[in-house]
């Protein structure tokens, strides 16, 4: 089973309501397709060394080239095929280049809103792959 991990580099305190609980829905529907967890830490120092850890590393800025629905479905997919088994996101001023860029959207977000964007276009991805549509 595919394992997502997103970092949000801010405190949870700083999330409005509205946010963690779409986050959690989510979470909550991502359970029957992957392992997902939401991490937030204060800043980039501590996640130094999980940018060291085996998988695919994204940090998740403003830009251009945003990535499509389908796009992340076939990433995803390719990744699986190829052996990786896991997914590292950041989202906020991570400091280091070690991690590639992934847009999801050309517009600055906050670290609560890209998380449950993130999340959302996981879910998605995830009902593209098992031919299952995305509106019930």
């Amino acid at each position: 089973m595919m394992k997502f991990e997103i970092y949000i580099l801010q405190k949870k305190s700083q999330d409005p309501k509205m946010y963690q609980e779409a986050m959690g829905e989510y979470l909550k529907r991502l359970g029957a397709y992957a392992k997902v967890s939401v991490v937030y830490k204060k800043n980039a120092k501590q996640v130094e060394k999980i940018l060291k850890e085996p998988g695919e590393h994204y940090h998740i800025l403003p830009g251009r080239d945003s990535m499509t629905s389908p796009g992340l479905a076939q990433l995803i997919n390719e990744s699986s095929v190829q052996g990786i088994s896991k997914f590292h996101f950041y989202i906020g001023d991570l400091g280091s280049e070690e991690a590639k860029p992934f847009h999801v959207s050309s517009f600055t977000q906050s670290g609560s809103l890209a998380g449950t964007i993130i999340l959302e276009q996981i879910y998605r991805a995830y009902r593209i792959l098992n031919h299952q549509p995305y509106h019930k």
